[in-house]
């Protein structure tokens, strides 16, 4: 085993374990051709970088990241969505009009990477591919924030670099999962390839269909293009998702990926943000009192 792999792990474990992990290592490759090799060597690359940052299964960094997890996925999905819901039918009309121009490329990419977001967001979600999904959902929403910005580069450095900081959030948020540790991933909602398909498939005919029902009123655009595939993707993500969030700290990071794609989407302001995130707070406050004044609890008296 090359030894900078185990120079990647913090001083102490490496001291406890560096012997095991390298033994571990030799028996998973003995026989292993290159790739297996080169997997076994991203493994080893991950799981000491998670200890490095905290993020393992051990760590409080680790447990509210992998309670943050489903819940970034499913605002990531819905956000996906939302704009594919809002630009396909308009590409579409554009495209049999011939007024689309210059634009195409740009749009193309755009819709190209919200969809690829999307199909991303719900292949993680299912379990069954959890990294190659959440890889996919972040290379999506790179690609969909590029081709955006593309088009106003030449605004003035100011508005560009304030621009670029909103664009930014979906790429985080869509990454966010990424630091779940392995062993707290959620359960697979789907076990066989078919299924996966069947499910990527029902995701991409509810966004057509929702666009074709879009509605007209400015003020349903919101609660439709946005809180109806956000309501099937937390579904997707099951009650497992919920019954993770047991502590004020697990239900803040669980619902600072919403609150974060609403604020940096220019859907809501910094007083509503700070009202949803208070009202969070309340309610978390309320719950753990009423835990600690449980049937189970002792009296001090």
């Amino acid at each position: 085993m090359n030894p900078v792999l185990l120079r990647l792990y913090p001083p102490g474990f490496r001291r406890a374990f560096g012997d095991e992990i390298a033994e571990a290592y030799r028996e998973a490759t003995v026989e292993a051709g290159p790739r297996a090799r080169l997997r076994e060597a991203a493994d080893i690359v991950a799981h000491a970088l998670r200890l490095r940052l905290g993020l393992g299964s051990a760590h409080a960094g680790g447990r509210l990241s992998a309670s943050a997890a489903p819940f970034a996925l499913a605002t990531t999905a819905a956000y996906a969505a939302f704009n594919l819901i809002g630009t396909a039918g308009d590409w579409y009309v554009m495209r049999i009009a011939g007024t689309a121009g210059n634009a195409a490329p740009l749009v193309s990419l755009m819709n190209g990477g919200y969809l690829l977001t999307l199909i991303g967001a719900v292949v993680a979600l299912a379990g069954r591919s959890y990294v190659p999904g959440v890889l996919c959902a972040t290379a999506g929403a790179a690609a969909a924030s590029v081709s955006f910005l593309l088009p106003i580069w030449h605004l003035s450095p100011e508005l560009r670099w304030d621009i670029i900081g909103f664009l930014c959030a979906p790429v985080l948020i869509a990454a966010l999962p990424l630091a779940c540790p392995p062993d707290l991933r959620p359960a697979r909602r789907v076990r066989s390839r078919a299924g996966v398909l069947a499910l990527v498939a029902w995701a991409v005919l509810l966004v057509a269909l929702m666009v074709v029902t879009d509605p007209l009123g400015i003020g349903l655009v919101l609660p439709w293009r946005f809180g109806v595939p956000l309501v099937a993707a937390l579904v997707l993500a099951g009650r497992q998702a919920f019954a993770e969030i047991r502590s004020t700290a697990a239900l803040a990071f669980a619902s600072a990926p919403l609150l974060g794609t609403l604020y940096f989407s220019g859907w809501v302001g910094t007083e509503e943000v700070l009202t949803t995130a208070g009202a969070v707070v309340v309610t978390a406050v309320a719950l753990r009192i009423r835990r600690g004044n449980g049937p189970d609890t002792p009296n001090p008296a």
